[in-house]
């Protein structure tokens, strides 16, 4: 993880993809490495192939900061690869883990709109915005 972490500060995100894949065939159950090169192939665009890192990082067991990264990156995967049923299920999963974690009702609205549910996704935005945990984080 330290030459992964190193290339990744450096900028050299394809480099740090390459190694991160390497690792994985060394160690197949560490989970934060699943999740760190997940992050990495979504960094590069590359959302359909961070799926099934992140699903496996999240089956893994991750701590609490990561669980939720690896929720987030994985929902907004889905949604970004047209997925947006299991984008929606990612969202509700985590809000039911996370409930007071804004970026999670904001990527939920988000996801309910590109179903056609936009009033739903509105009032998901607006109860968000007025939530007193978001206004506490910065987040509108």
């Amino acid at each position: 993880m330290k030459q992964l972490n190193t290339l990744k500060a450096e900028g050299r995100i394809e480099e740090a993809r390459q190694h991160g894949l390497l690792q994985l065939i060394a160690h197949p159950a560490h989970a934060e490495l699943h999740y760190e090169v997940a992050g990495l192939h979504d960094m590069l665009g590359r959302e359909a192939e961070a799926i099934p890192l992140y699903q496996k990082a999240v089956s893994l067991g991750l701590g609490e900061a990561s669980l939720r990264g690896a929720l987030l990156g994985l929902g907004s995967s889905y949604r970004t690869t047209g997925r947006h049923a299991e984008a929606l299920a990612t969202f509700d999963e985590a809000l039911a883990r996370f409930p007071d974690a804004v970026e999670f009702k904001v990527f939920r609205a988000m996801t309910c709109y590109n179903l056609g549910r936009s009033k739903e996704g509105m009032e998901t935005l607006v109860n968000a915005r007025n939530d007193k945990a978001a206004q506490k984080s910065g987040f509108f």
